[in-house]
């Protein structure tokens, strides 16, 4: 009954056509497809977007006006971290995607055509949807155009991301949560030492998100926000209430593929939305090749700007390796290549959904990012990890541990690896079983992502900010939260009653004493 009752309220709404303004700074290829198709979803349901972004493909059409910002060099920090050993990573102090976040959102703040924007106060919006990336500083554009706040995130659900519209927190404890760039997913039951690692590490954390929200994003708030708030007529409020001022939470996941933590009602998943009709058809000369791989193929997308700064050591090893199966590998790699296998083919550009829908994909090797491992589980393909990124591990962690795939560590013997991954996935059922399993359970929603994506945001906007969904968590203060006032009372009571015992004991021992003596007195009259 809901679903037809959904269709005919989206349709209605149709006609309103309000203005989105869709805020995608990160100059990454993963966030930028979902920005894209973020876009595509709303303008098709007939809604005015503003798109600002970096390098995306969708181009300014009636109704939709982009504002590229241009890649920069956002992924400079990244690309020099990609290829350092993983034992190196443990020695990368874990604040630092915190500082890229908010200079990932300071430069787009900051650019001529985006002032612009905030300094017309023509200018409005009935939403807008901002992509998470570890820094609160896309908050306050809600406060200008005075309309709710989406949040949006391409990954799990995490602490760090829930916290936004929930509790500090964000709904799970260290117990069973951990924050995007952990290297292991927490283990039930959790064990005591595990779990005073990932006390410390949230404590560590939070007390450095205390840190840049209140001497390095706030400054910049000001600076940034404050004329077009004061052209506006509209008063300057403290940075960190915008943060947590959030409408929604639109997660790209889904309960059975990552940390499966409690959300508030205004946290949505939404896996997949970027999936759904998308898959286009391959090459004619590709997919003959394909259809024709009587051994299978093994898709390896290792991601665009990863597989250019790839190593050419590294390139020539998995070429070595991919030479001695007997699979067909259709490799997404730009630049060429020599000495390349008569089993592998390179191409610069592929259609990544079809290649994963083809009936003949039997293996997946990519970096371990989450939106790989997303969209493998919904084509029921299993996969091979080979992590360069800290982001990864925690990815493969959940992949090798539920029985979806193998991880295969950056070393001398890699090549080796991944023809033990190989042979290890083909010949055990389980692997097979385990994503489909996964992906049955993917195709089995109520509806559709894209439209349920439409519906919450269309919600939010016809609803002034859907406050009936609000956690009222957001609201409490570090006190109330923790309950300090009452452990302080508690405490309190505890050494009043302590010193009342002390008391009543020294009361007592003199009383026993008089009596003592008064009895040893009445004795010797005796």
């Amino acid at each position: 009954m809901w679903f037809p009752c959904m269709l005919v309220w989206c349709v209605l709404q149709l006609g309103a056509c309000e203005r989105v303004l869709v805020v995608f700074p990160v100059a990454r290829r993963s966030h930028t497809l979902l920005g894209d198709h973020l876009v595509s979803a709303l303008h098709s349901g007939g809604h005015h977007v503003t798109y600002i972004t970096t390098f995306s493909r969708v181009k300014p059409a009636e109704r939709l006006t982009v504002i590229d910002i241009g890649a920069g060099d956002n992924d400079a920090a990244a690309g020099s971290r990609s290829f350092l050993p993983e034992f190196l990573w443990s020695w990368l102090p874990p604040h630092q995607f915190l500082w890229e976040g908010a200079r990932a959102a300071e430069r787009a703040l900051r650019q001529p055509a985006v002032q612009a924007l905030l300094l017309d106060p023509a200018t409005s919006f009935d939403a807008v949807v901002a992509d998470w990336y570890y820094s609160g500083l896309l908050a306050p554009l809600a406060e200008v155009f005075s309309c709710p706040l989406v949040w949006y995130s391409g990954a799990d659900a995490s602490w760090l991301s829930v916290r936004l519209v929930h509790e500090a927190g964000g709904g799970g404890s260290a117990a069973l949560a951990v924050d995007p760039r952990a290297r292991a997913a927490p283990r039930l039951p959790p064990s005591a030492p595990d779990r005073a690692h990932r006390l410390a590490r949230q404590a560590y954390l939070s007390a450095w998100i205390y840190y840049m929200t209140h001497y390095v994003e706030s400054p910049v708030y000001y600076e940034v926000y404050q004329l077009a708030l004061q052209r506006r007529g509209l008063a300057v409020p403290p940075y960190e209430a915008l943060v947590h001022n959030g409408s929604l939470l639109l997660l790209n996941s889904h309960p059975l593929l990552g940390q499966a933590l409690p959300l508030p009602n205004n946290a949505k998943y939404i896996a997949g939305h970027h999936i759904h009709g998308s898959a286009g058809t391959l090459p004619k000369g590709l997919q003959e090749i394909v259809d024709k791989a009587k051994h299978g193929v093994i898709y390896v997308n290792l991601g665009g700007s990863v597989s250019e700064e790839l190593p050419l050591a590294m390139k020539q090893q998995l070429l070595r390796a991919f030479r001695q199966l007997e699979q067909t590998v259709v490799w997404r790699c730009r630049g060429q290549l020599d000495h390349v296998p008569g089993n592998v083919v390179l191409a610069e550009r592929l259609p990544h959904q079809a290649m994963l829908k083809h009936p003949n994909t039997v293996i997946l090797i990519t970096h371990g990012g989450f939106l790989p491992y997303l969209e493998a589980m919904y084509h029921s393909v299993p996969i091979i990890g080979i992590p360069l990124e800290e982001e990864h591990l925690l990815t493969m962690d959940i992949v090798t541990s539920r029985g979806r795939g193998v991880r295969v560590a950056r070393s001398g013997t890699m090549g080796y690896q991944i023809k033990d991954a190989v042979i290890e996935i083909l010949g055990n059922f389980s692997y097979r079983s385990n994503v489909q399993e996964v992906s049955n359970i993917l195709h089995q929603q109520l509806v559709p992502p894209q439209q349920e994506l439409l519906y919450w945001l269309q919600l939010v906007m016809s609803t002034g900010g859907a406050p009936h969904l609000r956690s009222p968590a957001v609201h409490l203060t570090l006190m109330e939260r923790f309950h300090l006032d009452v452990i302080a009372l508690l405490v309190m009571l505890y050494w009043f009653l302590t010193k009342v015992a002390k008391l009543v004991k020294v009361y007592w021992d003199d009383w026993g004493a008089t009596e003592r003596e008064q009895y040893c007195d009445d004795k010797k009259n005796e």
